[in-house]
């Protein structure tokens, strides 16, 4: 399980790696089996890449561990997105170039990897990137609902579109990523079956 806490500075945590001052842990185990009141304890990092621009870096990862059921807890930051290295503004940037590009896709690419020599961008990662977050629309939109019920969405004539007025949404409401995680237990690019 992860929990996606809010950094004011990425700089200062890709620095401080491990020495980070990490939240502390919930005082009753999150696992919804377990729920017991108990102090978990520290249990180590795990590394995983971070990809921004001109950022790829391998980062720590806090891990807690409930004394009674035995299941972890990772404590993840919020410009990371669980089970992605790409970090959330370099995804949300790369589709709304995507979903409003007038070249062909191999000079969007191009000019991905000039911009960003040391990130790998392929046409796979695009058409991934496109379809998922055309597949997860409706479940994106629920998402921001349940973050704010005032939403308003405009009507459009096609799903290109919509996914275009979503991105411009989620890339204005503060710490997205961290509140649609809290409100919906996923990340809005998780597959949905």
């Amino acid at each position: 399980m992860q929990i996606i806490f809010h950094v004011d500075n990425i700089e200062e945590y890709l620095q401080r790696s491990k020495d980070y001052n990490f939240p502390d842990p919930p005082d009753r185990c999150p696992h919804s089996d377990c729920k017991c009141r108990v102090k978990l304890k520290k249990h180590g990092f795990y590394y995983r890449y971070y990809l921004d621009g001109p950022n790829c870096v391998k980062i720590a990862i806090r891990r807690y561990i409930c004394p009674v059921c035995k299941r972890t807890l990772s404590y993840l930051p919020d410009f990371c997105i669980p089970h992605f290295q790409y970090s959330f503004n370099m995804i949300v940037k790369s589709l709304k170039e995507t979903l409003t590009r007038e070249k062909t896709l191999s000079s969007f690419i191009n000019d991905l990897k000039r911009n960003f020599p040391t990130i790998l961008f392929s046409r796979q990662h695009i058409y991934f990137y496109t379809k998922r977050i055309m597949d997860n629309l409706s479940f994106i939109i629920y998402g921001l609902r349940q973050i704010d019920p005032y939403i308003k969405l405009f009507e459009v004539s096609s799903q290109r579109e919509r996914a275009r007025e979503i991105l411009d949404i989620i890339n204005i409401v503060p710490l997205f990523s961290q509140r649609f995680y809290a409100h919906c237990q996923k990340s809005f690019l998780a597959p949905l079956t």
